[in-house]
């Protein structure tokens, strides 16, 4: 579960250097504003505190047959607070912005950039104003200062027009094996038998197939009839790595994602809740037929330039999986109870409700890290097909 958080708030960081840069700009940092023959340089250093962000739903979450005193029917939030994002002490971030034209003819902005000097943390998250704990992102390297070369860049480039070639944007994304970057998660607040800890890992994009990196193309942003579709990027078979997960000094385990292969069509529509009286958010997501990737589990640490485990005894286990069908999430909901905090469900009103995968797990294997993979007996096959019905749901709360 810590990965897949780990995962998901790494999507979100790798865009804040872009964002950052198109904010306004003052008269001071417009002064590091150089003009280019081939573009424009911005150069600046910030730091951006934010008191608090909080989100709040104002009409919660009601289900009948759990809801006996009418207490879930009342709304409740999500706070963050404070928010700090900023680059490290005397060490600016550099964007270079040109505007190209590629090889199918598109003209669009291209954002270049050789260092991802940005530092992220949240002193608390609180469901309900109760604390979950602290989180941050932080340490960016690329290049030279993570066993890369010095052109090595992460780049965006961004086109008009979206999934259907009409109003929208599309987003190609390139992200170096030697970008790699820190994030913790820590509860600090304990007591006399649980004085608290503090969980870090590595996220990477080193090739383990030899990859230049991720590539993500074809993301797609477009505001539609029933709200804003997000389309899920091509990719070009690179890695995603969760290394060194730690608790304190002690070493836990690695998890790597590979060969990440997600087909074209794929997308998520976030949609307002359905009835108009109501306030919330509702999803739905297809992930296309025959994406894939390959998962593997390594019981150690693992050097994060290279992507070399430490210690040849060191065990890994891996599977390749395979979608075999579209994997659909219909009606999903999320709401913020005052009783039961973050809610996950599905809208029970509408027949198509749920969630379908048809899953193919095949070349499943345990192997010592100094021994062939291609050599290592496999445990078989497993072909599986899973729905969540409209009556699955799931709550995340503090205590």
């Amino acid at each position: 579960m810590a990965a897949k958080c780990y995962l998901g708030l790494a999507g979100i960081l790798i865009h804040v250097s872009t964002v950052q840069a198109l904010e306004a700009l003052d008269e001071t940092a417009m002064s590091n504003v150089t003009g280019q023959a081939q573009g424009i340089r911005l150069t600046s250093e910030f730091e951006t505190n934010i008191d608090a962000i909080t989100y709040y739903d104002d009409d919660g979450y009601f289900r009948n047959d759990l809801n006996a005193d009418g207490i879930s029917a009342f709304g409740g939030s999500l706070r963050l607070s404070p928010v700090t994002i900023s680059t490290p002490t005397n060490r600016p971030i550099v964007i270079d912005i040109t505007v190209e034209t590629n090889a199918d003819g598109d003209t669009g902005l291209v954002f270049v950039n050789r260092d991802l000097a940005i530092d992220l943390a949240v002193g608390k998250m609180e469901i309900n104003d109760v604390s979950i704990g602290a989180f941050g992102q932080n340490n960016f390297r690329i290049g030279l200062q993570n066993g890369g070369s010095a052109t090595d860049e992460y780049r965006v480039e961004l086109y008009g027009a979206g999934y259907d070639d009409a109003n929208g944007v599309t987003a190609n994304i390139s992200l170096p094996n030697s970008m790699a970057f820190d994030t913790y998660y820590e509860d600090p607040d304990g007591n006399g038998t649980n004085p608290g800890g503090r969980m870090t890992s590595t996220v990477s994009f080193q090739s383990a197939s030899g990859k230049t990196g991720l590539e993500l193309k074809n993301l797609t942003l477009d505001v539609v009839d029933e709200g804003l579709r997000i389309g899920i990027p091509e990719t070009n078979g690179g890695d995603i790595n969760i290394y060194n997960a730690k608790l304190g000094d002690d070493v836990l385990n690695s998890v790597a994602y590979r060969n990440i292969d997600f087909r074209p069509g794929g997308y998520v529509l976030v949609k307002n809740a359905r009835d108009a009286s109501d306030s919330g958010i509702e999803l739905d997501a297809v992930l296309k037929d025959r994406s894939s990737l390959d998962y593997v589990y390594i019981a150690g640490e693992v050097d994060v330039a290279s992507g070399v485990v430490s210690d040849a005894n060191i065990y890994e286990g891996s599977a390749s999986f395979t979608l075999l069908e579209d994997f659909t999430v219909k009606n999903a909901r999320v709401n913020v109870d005052k009783e039961r905090g973050i809610v996950l469900d599905f809208d029970q009103g509408q027949t198509d409700s749920g969630a379908s995968i048809h899953l193919l797990a095949n070349d499943i294997k345990f192997r010592r890290s100094d021994r062939d993979l291609a050599t290592a007996p496999t445990l078989g096959t497993f072909d599986a097909r899973i729905n969540l019905s409209a009556s699955s749901y799931l709550q995340v709360e503090g205590h």
